[in-house]
């Protein structure tokens, strides 16, 4: 009886020291994997502020204002300016907007109508292929 009692508790105590071996394993490296993913989160913070200062200099309002004057053709004075509401044509009074000198000069393009309807066109395209 003591025999036995005294296996039981040798393999009691094999069992318990291989449990705690593997526990400290797979803190040992669930410890390796904390350490690796903390790096690469300080390697992505550094990149992210290198990159933040970056930003902040590509969207610095005179950077901006430099970069629109050399390339947009901007112009601080008004297409049409008016002094007082005297000035207002009344309605029915002036011609229509279109025909005004001011939106006459603009450099801007009416977009071109088309007068099939557009499930034809896709209609079309489909016989196509």
């Amino acid at each position: 009886m003591i025999r036995t009692l005294n296996f039981l508790v040798v393999a009691m105590t094999g069992l318990a020291c291989l449990g705690l071996y593997r526990i400290a394993e797979e803190t040992r490296v669930a410890r390796a994997e904390l350490i690796e993913t903390q790096r690469t989160i300080t390697a992505e913070q550094q990149r992210l502020a290198v990159l933040e200062t970056e930003w902040a200099g590509l969207v610095a309002p005179a950077r901006i204002e430099a970069l629109a004057a050399r390339h947009l053709d901007l112009s601080d004075a008004p297409a049409l300016a008016l002094s007082s509401l005297a000035q207002l044509p009344r309605r029915g009074d002036a011609p229509l907007l279109a025909e005004t000198a001011p939106l006459r000069a603009a450099k801007v393009r009416e977009p071109a109508r088309v007068d099939a309807p557009a499930v034809t066109q896709i209609a079309a395209l489909d016989d196509g292929v």
